[in-house]
């Protein structure tokens, strides 16, 4: 048994001044007044939050997700991941000549994993999209949605297939919302210009999400609010939300968290691999993607295509900008994503009997130290280590 000292220790309610003890299983014992373990290990007025968890990325430090089919390099970014405080995730695959391929990589990583942010599944982020709204993905990777196609990508996932994301409003979609949901797979509604009425037909055909909404999907209007207004007022849907305030201006978060049950957001980065890279342009797969220097990364025509913000950034967006309370952050990027997944007996929160999975965190919101079931795993020394040396090399300005 060990102790963890610390003025500000964030469960799930409050913040608690006092000691996190983890036993010798690597769970937590107690978090309490007064310590139940030696050695006591001070953190005093460093934050300790839950390990972060991220249901939605593709890259980070130069590795990269979804544009392989080395499994090494998805077991590369899980281990940089616990620089930023991650220590769970879904990897996303996207629409590619590929697909498939990437789809089995994913699976075999999750595989053979070891050490590393742990991956919990895989999300298909494609290839059964609204072409009209591609966010930036080669419309001609999209394919015709049919039930046959999803269940060969369910099945190349051997069973670590967790979420996928369509268009509801495209032919053959329904189908296969009510036959993957009835297997277990997370149904979300993404890339699409449903209108109101299509989107409310996916979620009671099964969908429980929406993909990082607002973005890549059909605006409100006061005449059909759509998509977008179908996932505000339905009280069944998580809402997958990037706060960087580069994807989703500041007003509109907070539009969506008065509409929706706190509970129901799941942060998310659609972190890249020049996520946690030296700000520039790379050439990337022959096309050029920009990283400037506020984390926001863009194609050469404009197109935002994907975020150079860490999640626990964008928790401190939340608590300094949008005041929201802190243990209510904390839970948009950990426990409300450890619900959806069906982990929260072991993950997403500081409670006894949990994994002790938890991140120390100065004021200045950098990640010092990442734990797993209690042990050192990480610290803020070992970006050199964990970054892609070869990523450096796909610079050009």
């Amino acid at each position: 048994m060990k102790s963890y000292r610390s003025h500000r220790i964030v469960t799930e309610t409050e913040i608690v001044d006092g000691w996190l003890s983890v036993d010798d299983q690597g769970k937590i014992a107690a978090i309490e007044a007064t310590p139940s373990g030696e050695p006591v290990i001070e953190y005093q007025d460093h934050w300790l939050f839950p390990g972060l968890i991220d249901p939605h990325l593709h890259g980070f430090m130069g590795w990269n997700a979804s544009k392989t089919t080395d499994a090494e390099q998805i077991l590369h970014m899980a281990d940089a991941l616990l620089w930023a405080g991650v220590t769970a995730c879904v990897p996303s695959c996207i629409s590619s000549g590929f697909m498939l391929e990437n789809v089995k990589a994913l699976h075999q990583a999750k595989s053979r994993q070891t050490q590393g942010a742990e991956i919990l599944g895989l999300y298909m982020e494609g290839p059964f999209y609204n072409p009209e709204y591609n966010g930036g993905t080669p419309i001609e990777t999209f394919e015709k949605q049919t039930l046959e196609r999803a269940l060969e990508y369910m099945e190349a996932a051997e069973g670590d297939l967790v979420s996928m994301g369509l268009a509801p409003e495209l032919p053959g979609a329904m189908e296969i919302i009510s036959e993957l949901s009835r297997q277990g797979v997370r149904m979300g509604i993404a890339h699409t210009g449903a209108d109101y009425n299509q989107t409310i037909a996916a979620i009671d055909a099964g969908c429980q999400m929406a993909t990082h909404s607002f973005n890549a999907m059909r605006g409100l209007h006061h005449r059909e609010v759509g998509v977008t207004g179908a996932i505000l007022l339905d009280p069944r849907i998580y809402n997958e939300i990037n706060c960087d305030f580069i994807h989703v201006c500041p007003q509109m978060i907070e539009i969506l968290l008065k509409m929706k049950a706190w509970d129901k957001i799941l942060m998310m980065t659609d972190n890249d691999s020049m996520t946690g890279m030296p700000a520039g342009d790379y050439l990337l797969d022959g096309v050029v993607e920009r990283l400037e220097s506020n984390g926001k990364i863009v194609l050469e025509d404009g197109t935002i295509y994907g975020s150079g913000r860490t999640l626990l950034q964008d928790v401190f967006n939340l608590i300094d900008e949008l005041k929201i309370p802190v243990p209510q952050a904390a839970a948009m990027a950990s426990l409300n994503a450890a619900r959806f997944l069906h982990v929260e007996d072991r993950l997403g929160s500081l409670k006894a009997g949990k994994q002790a999975d938890f991140i120390v965190v100065d004021d200045q919101h950098r990640c010092l130290v990442t734990l797993q079931r209690g042990i050192k795993v990480c610290d803020i020394g070992q970006r050199s280590r964990l970054a892609n040396p070869e990523f450096a090399k796909l610079k050009i300005a």
